[in-house]
């Protein structure tokens, strides 16, 4: 099933390579709010909000679909409809009621840091946010050295803090970036997904409002959404695998045939991955009651890219390998790198796996 439109895929695949790969600014601030247009970010949400119905399996599709042609779409759309699930699944109502139209629409880019959180309650890193109190007020102090989807002029990011003294469990908060005190850093300078607006946000004593607060149990929240959290993640790799092998096949008749069982083989692989991810989002409980097995499938849904990718390189031959090649495989190869380390990174899973096996 095809989710976008004929004229945003040919825009896409225009400025994929250039600007929205390398350059900050420029088409990359329109990027979300043309992806917004396409409708896209109301899959899986329902109609009584907005929304367009569906389920996790649309919301993977879309993302795998962007990722085909240009993975810094795909990555701030998965930071864009993730915080749209968060503020979904919580409890209050504020957010809902004050930010999902326009985050639907793109006029709200939605940075998702929770990354940070899920590391920390696999206790490999701590909270890089804290509220601390005085007179009274409670305030956030610290910083988020990597936040995706921060378009300089309107955006909200969501992430977990903890409190100085220990005395109540961790938050989950949101704050828009009209808060007091908050500052947004320079874009980060990456080798690919430059137009992907990610940067650093300084919390120098940020008034914390209530409303905010989209849970007082940051550990309870973050493993009941943590299926969709990692789960859409796979949405990139997805759409970065196909587009790569769906290049490899194009050769198999003419003279690389001698690929064809390795190209099977990855494909097979990646097959039974995206199964046992959509019956695994499909059936909640597996992956609630076993995050381990979603763990795994993140590592190894690593590797299969980075066949793909080796196999499009073998495939393609020297001509790959031009600059000016029309086939986009040196941003292929350069989106793949990103994978194994976007957070939380293959490595971390693979830790938090050893540890647990301990």
């Amino acid at each position: 099933m095809a989710y976008l439109s004929e004229e945003f895929t040919q825009w896409l695949e225009k400025n994929a390579a250039t600007t929205i790969d390398q350059e900050s600014g420029g088409p990359a601030d329109e990027l979300l709010e043309k992806i917004a247009a396409e409708g896209v970010f109301g899959l899986g949400v329902d109609e009584a909000l907005g929304g367009q119905g569906g389920d996790a399996k649309d919301v993977i599709g879309f993302l795998s679909e962007l990722a085909g042609y240009s993975l810094t779409a795909s990555f701030i759309s998965w930071g864009q409809r993730t915080f749209i699930e968060n503020i979904l699944s919580s409890s209050n109502p504020y957010a809902r009621e004050t930010w999902l139209e326009d985050l639907l629409t793109g006029k709200l880019t939605a940075g998702t840091a929770l990354s940070n959180a899920t590391k920390f309650l696999s206790d490999i890193e701590d909270l890089n946010v804290t509220v601390i109190e005085e007179d009274g007020q409670y305030y956030l102090k610290g910083r988020l050295p990597w936040v995706t989807n921060l378009r300089s002029d309107n955006f909200i990011a969501v992430f977990a803090t903890k409190f100085e003294d220990d005395r109540k469990k961790p938050l989950i908060v949101t704050v828009p970036s009209t808060a007091q005190n908050l500052s947004r850093s320079e874009d980060l300078e990456f080798i690919a997904l430059q137009g992907s607006n990610t940067a650093a946000l300084t919390f120098d004593k940020v008034p914390l409002d209530e409303r905010w607060i989209l849970s007082d149990d940051a550990q309870t929240f973050l493993a009941e959404t943590r299926p969709e959290f990692l789960g859409y993640q796979f949405g990139l790799a997805f759409g970065l695998a196909e587009r790569s092998l769906s290049e490899v096949e194009k050769t198999l008749s003419r003279n690389r045939s001698i690929l064809t069982t390795s190209y099977q083989e990855t494909l097979d692989s990646l097959n039974s991955i995206k199964e046992r991810v959509f019956d695994g989002l499909e059936n909640r409980k597996q992956f609630l009651d076993n995050p381990r097995a979603l763990f795994q499938l993140r590592i190894d849904i690593v590797d299969v890219v980075a066949a793909s990718l080796l196999l499009e390189l073998q495939a393609s031959g020297g001509r790959g390998y031009f600059k000016h090649s029309t086939s986009s495989f040196s941003r292929r190869w350069n989106e793949g790198a990103f994978l194994p380390v976007v957070s939380p990174s293959a490595f971390q899973l693979r830790l938090i796996l050893e540890e647990e096996a301990v």
